[in-house]
């Protein structure tokens, strides 16, 4: 089984996504603030939770904007190979080149995009 790891800090849409991922087969953790989110990291840079082969991450957090999530995932070698697909309402062509440069494997605009395109879009990738 796939896992995911779901950053994003709107109940409503972590609930979407996680009822549409989770029936496609795949195992859904989620993290609703950016410190959740380093912490589960660090867990897995420590052996301690598993690592997830794929991470939707929302740009807008909280505590914390996810370009610094992107950072620490692609700059440490225990992660940097997990794939990370930007999930955001930005649509912004220079952000969205800027964040793949950064690497960033794919940017998904929340609002073009329904939860069963972003389940095949995930599973395609995860092939």
């Amino acid at each position: 089984m796939k896992k995911i790891l779901l950053i994003e800090d709107d109940l409503p849409t972590i609930e979407l996504y996680k009822t549409a991922l989770k029936a496609a087969d795949f195992d859904i953790k989620t993290a609703n603030t950016a410190s959740q989110a380093l912490a589960r990291l660090k867990e897995i840079r420590e052996g301690k939770k598993e690592k997830p082969d794929l991470i939707l991450l929302d740009l807008i957090l909280p505590d914390m904007n996810g370009k610094s999530i992107l950072k620490e995932v692609k700059e440490r070698s225990e992660t940097k190979d997990i794939l990370v697909f930007i999930l955001s309402n930005y649509s912004d062509p220079k952000l969205y080149e800027k964040l793949l440069r950064e690497g960033a494997d794919k940017f998904l605009v929340k609002i073009n995009i329904t939860p069963k395109e972003l389940v095949k879009t995930v599973e395609e990738a995860l092939k």
